[in-house]
């Protein structure tokens, strides 16, 4: 049994830390090992304490959880749109992260934290969201597609010594995911 809430503040170590074994589990081989290496559970922590304790704004982030057995099994967030590129094309709205353990994929506990997060962007007025995707990231890239978005636009992203694709999905419409 899966429940999901509207993340606080007290749940920045717990999100922080499935950030960083997300990242490990779905990225090796796609980005360099010593980058998911040098990834740490503290830094990532912090991060999230201060986007859950930042104040609330109409287009600011809001994170939902989902707990399995009182643990931190996915999580996502989104907001207003902050990629440029995207608002040009008229996507108000952003999914931010959605991350969820590999244990846990396949259950619908990605859908339902998209669908939480379709709702709260429209009730902030926000119809229409975007997200970008490493392109290499088949298996999220079929998630994206099975759910209706759609290829908007590409970017090449410098990272270090690392050339990141990335890959824009778009929800004209976010009632599909309602």
């Amino acid at each position: 049994m899966v429940d999901y809430r509207l993340a606080t503040a007290e749940d920045a170590a717990a999100i922080g830390a499935l950030h960083v074994a997300s990242w490990r589990e779905t990225y090796t081989g796609l980005l360099p090992q010593e980058m998911l290496a040098s990834l740490s559970v503290d830094s990532r922590a912090a991060m999230w304490t201060t986007v859950l304790a930042a104040p609330a704004r109409p287009d600011g982030t809001r994170v939902y959880v989902a707990e399995s057995a009182g643990e931190v099994v996915g999580f996502g967030a989104c907001g207003g749109q902050r990629d440029e590129a995207m608002r040009e094309r008229g996507f108000a709205g952003e999914f931010g992260a959605i991350y969820i353990l590999r244990s846990q994929q396949g259950a619908g506990t990605g859908r339902a934290l998209m669908t939480l997060m379709a709702r709260d962007l429209e009730a902030r007025s926000m119809r229409s969201a975007g997200l970008w995707v490493l392109r290499e990231n088949v298996g999220a890239r079929g998630f994206y597609e099975g759910l209706g978005g759609t290829i908007i636009i590409e970017k090449e992203v410098a990272d270090g010594d690392t050339t990141l694709n990335e890959v824009a999905y778009g929800w004209p419409d976010l009632a599909c995911l309602t």
